[in-house]
Formats: C-alpha cells, sequence, structure tokens
C-alpha cells in the first residue's frame, strides 16, 4: 500500500464525515481501492494489537481504541448510504450508479424497481376508488426516516475528536466503546415497530410493492398465495385485487 495508516485512516474519517454531513451520495473516487485500504487499515491494526506486550499496555489500549473507531465509522458510513438509497427510492429519485457500490447497486436496483411497482399499485387502486365509488384519497402518511439522536450526538462527538487532534490515529473517544467492545455512554438504541401480518390470496396480478416492514414483495400472480402486512393487505382486499385466507381453513 502507499499509503500510510494516518493517510488511510484520514480518508475514511473524511468520507464518513461527508456523508454524515450531506444529503447527497457521495461519490468515493477509485471504490475498489477504497475498500482495499480500508481492509489494510484494520489488519496493521489488528497486528499492532496482537504484537503489544503487558508493557506496553497503554500503546495496546490505544491500537484497540482506534480499531473500534474505524470499526463503527465503516458501519455508519454503509448504513447512512443504506438511507439514502432508501430514502431516494422512496421518492422515485433516481440515483447516479457509478457512485455506488456493487453490493449497493443490487440493492438500489431492487428498491427503486419495488418503489416504482408499489407507486403504480397505488395509482391502479386509487383510480378504481374514485371512478367506481366516487370517492377521493386521502394523502397517505410518507415514512420518515426517525433520527436518533444518540447516534448523531456520536457522530459529532467523534468527528470534532477527530478533527480536533494532530495525530487522529492515536487518539480516540474515551466514551464511545469500553475495552469489552460494549458501547456505554453513546449506545446506540434501535427501536422496533412491531408489524401484523395476514395471509392472503391474489385475485389479480400485482406488481412488487414494498410493505410496512420495509420489505420488498412480489410481483404477484392472480392466485398466488402470500403472507404480508395488515396494512397493505387491506388496501389489496378493499379493491378487490386479493380475498384473506383463514390460515385453519
Amino acid at each position: 500500500m502507499d499509503k500510510t495508516q494516518e493517510e488511510i485512516y484520514l480518508l475514511l474519517f473524511r468520507a464518513w464525515k461527508n456523508e454524515a454531513t450531506s444529503n447527497n451520495i457521495g461519490n468515493i473516487k477509485d471504490r475498489d481501492n477504497f475498500l482495499k485500504e480500508i481492509q489494510f487499515l484494520i489488519t496493521k491494526i489488528k497486528e499492532s494489537i496482537e504484537k503489544s506486550q503487558k508493557r506496553e499496555n497503554v500503546i495496546k489500549r490505544i491500537n484497540e481504541k482506534t480499531l473500534e473507531n474505524t470499526l463503527y465509522m465503516i458501519k455508519d458510513f454503509y448504513n447512512i448510504r443504506s438511507e439514502k438509497i432508501l430514502n431516494l427510492c422512496r421518492s422515485l429519485q433516481k440515483i447516479d450508479e457509478k457512485f455506488l457500490f456493487p453490493v449497493e447497486l443490487d440493492y438500489y436496483k431492487q428498491l427503486y424497481s419495488a418503489f416504482k411497482g408499489d407507486s403504480k399499485t397505488k395509482k391502479y387502486l386509487l383510480a378504481s376508488i374514485e371512478n367506481n365509488n366516487g370517492i377521493s384519497h386521502k394523502n397517505e402518511e410518507k415514512l420518515q426516516p426517525n433520527k436518533n439522536s444518540d447516534e448523531i450526538e456520536t457522530r459529532q462527538d467523534l468527528i470534532k475528536q477527530i478533527n480536533s487532534n494532530s495525530n487522529p490515529v492515536l487518539e480516540t473517544n474515551e466514551n464511545l466503546i469500553d475495552t469489552n467492545g460494549n458501547t456505554t455512554k453513546k449506545q446506540i438504541i434501535k427501536k422496533k415497530h412491531d408489524v401484523a401480518y395476514i395471509l392472503i390470496r391474489f385475485t389479480k396480478s400485482i406488481p412488487a410493492l414494498v410493505g410496512k416492514d420495509l420489505k420488498i414483495y412480489g410481483p404477484f400472480n392472480k392466485e398466488d398465495i402470500v403472507r404480508l402486512p395488515i396494512q397493505n393487505a387491506s388496501i389489496l382486499i378493499e379493491e378487490n385485487a386479493a380475498i384473506k385466507i383463514n390460515p385453519e381453513s
């Protein structure tokens, strides 16, 4: 590798900071080498930890904290990008594919196709309501990602801490992760909302849709049987596109 560990660490930090502070998908130049360099950095830090002797306990701890911060940034980097891709697909906005990593490209294509199909399904169902029943549809509540204040605080603290250090590889955030690898004061908690499901059989062919649980379902053919979130299934049942099935029968 041509870059030093400090240079790769700063490269990751800048890429992560850019994603955390911008609404756009970051354009990572030379994406293949970017991933290889991050892997090289992680490997070197782990080697330094393994080589540390008891008398070098301070150096070992510094390297452990540096590794933890590095792993946090790379994980959060991908989480932020995934959230951006989801939001852009939900609003049916195209993303320049050259900005995406290969794994993100597959994720983007599937999501965009599903949301596009879901949009067509909604238009079909709402048009059916208006044409057949003379009822105007209500605006659906848009799904907005919950901003986790602890996660934002963690990012801001780490950004300030790294910006203020002349040698960022040898400086760490004591409140980020403890020596046992457990998050402490800045622990990130993800709340999962329960979603109820029912079994339905399709009476019409329906394009792919995005469920209330944000999973991609479909496309479906007539007579297909599937378990869907009750919010999605109810719309299909009301518009005679599907019927509810009793599992016991």
